[in-house]
């Protein structure tokens, strides 16, 4: 467990120190969305994500994550029971989640700027 999490915060610092920018200046009806695997094994999957205002990521699953944000966002979640929980997230946020099954969208005018880290086990 002490490797994984080593691997996990090593991955975390990497992705900090290259100081990845996303153009925000969409045209109509473009998806500028970015989802950059930077590892993924039979342990664990990483992903940066950015994603502008008014992005859907349609009803998904997730198992076990760690979800790192770069910056703030509001989000609205919706699931599959139909509720929904509007959130609004600082910058630096760390989010553990035993897993869940949602919908996203990104609200506001900023960008959703995470390091997704799922687990495979």
């Amino acid at each position: 467990m002490k490797k994984l999490l080593l691997i996990v915060v090593s991955v975390l610092l990497l992705t900090l120190g290259l100081g990845f920018s996303a153009n925000t200046a969409i045209a109509e009806g473009e998806d500028t969305s970015i989802q950059n695997v930077l590892l993924d094994n039979e342990k664990v999957k990483v992903v940066e994500n950015v994603r502008h205002p008014g992005y859907l990521a349609k009803m998904h699953s997730h198992k076990t994550y760690i979800a790192y944000f770069f910056g703030p966002c509001k989000l609205k979640f919706t699931f599959p029971d139909g509720k929904t929980k509007v959130k609004e997230i600082p910058a630096g946020k760390l989010v553990w989640s035993d897993g869940t099954t949602h919908e996203v969208e990104v609200l506001g005018n900023t960008d959703l700027h995470t390091l997704h880290i799922e687990f495979k086990e």
